[in-house]
Order: C-alpha cells, then sequence, then structure tokens
C-alpha cells in the first residue's frame, strides 16, 4: 500500500473541485481540504458538500457547515473525526466526518459550495489517500 496526495481538478465551475480514481489504483481516502474563498452574501444558507460517484451515479455524500463571516475563507476538511466548527471574523473552519471506504478506478469525488453567491468559489482542494495498484499493472 501506498501514500498520495492530489490536488484537485478546479477547472470546472468555481463551486465545485474533483478528484478522479486513477483506472489502476484503489483509494481509501484518509481526508480532504479544500479553502472556499466566500464572497459576501451567503450566510447563512452556504454550505459544503463531498460527493462520491461511480462515474455516473451518486452514491455517497457528505455535507459540512458554513463557519465564518463573509466575506472570507472558510478552511473544509471532511476525515474520519466528529463534526465542528469555529469562527474568528470572517475566516471560519468546518470538520466533518467521513469514515473509511475503498474507491475503485473510475469513481469520482466531488465537491461543491452549495446555495453560492457572487464569486464564491473553491481556491484549493487537495486529497490524501492510501492507494494499490490492481493487478494487472507492474509493479517495481
Amino acid at each position: 500500500m501506498f501514500l498520495g496526495i492530489t490536488a484537485a481538478d478546479l477547472s470546472g465551475p468555481p463551486n465545485f473541485f474533483l478528484f478522479t480514481v486513477p483506472g489502476d489504483q484503489i483509494w481509501t481516502p484518509r481526508s480532504f481540504y479544500a479553502v472556499a474563498d466566500r464572497d459576501a452574501g451567503g450566510v447563512p444558507l452556504r454550505q459544503y458538500t463531498l460527493t462520491i460517484t461511480d462515474g455516473t451515479t451518486p452514491v455517497a455524500a457528505v455535507g459540512a457547515k458554513d463557519a465564518g463571516t463573509d466575506p472570507g475563507i472558510c478552511d473544509v476538511t471532511w476525515t474520519n473525526t466528529p463534526a465542528a466548527s469555529v469562527a474568528s471574523g470572517a475566516t471560519g473552519v468546518s470538520v466533518a466526518p467521513l469514515g473509511p471506504f475503498a474507491l475503485r478506478g473510475g469513481y469520482q469525488i466531488i465537491g461543491e459550495i452549495i446555495n453560492a453567491v457572487g464569486t464564491d468559489h473553491w481556491a484549493s482542494a487537495v486529497c490524501w489517500y492510501d492507494f494499490i495498484y490492481l493487478a494487472s499493472r507492474t509493479q517495481f
């Protein structure tokens, strides 16, 4: 088993990020960390979700609440821990629970800012995961 870290694809709509599990791997995600850059006007309706799909159909989703005043930044982490949220002015931190699971090649992990306003967007997103290569791949 190997430990990997990868940055999300942020090339789509600004309120989405995307990870795709390569076809020759199986991932067991440890955590996802993303930075939401928030415009004014989203509090209190703005939320964050992490959705797992098999490439087409959602199979699981985990929500996280917004924290802090806007405009500002909210650091969002999905990991194996209880939910929590704190804020100091325009800076917020939100943690959402995420249990262990394995994802085969082709599965996608999609982060979304729900009820986004103005210029809300993901500034960055990364995933830490354990992975193995499928048997058909030559390993060194």
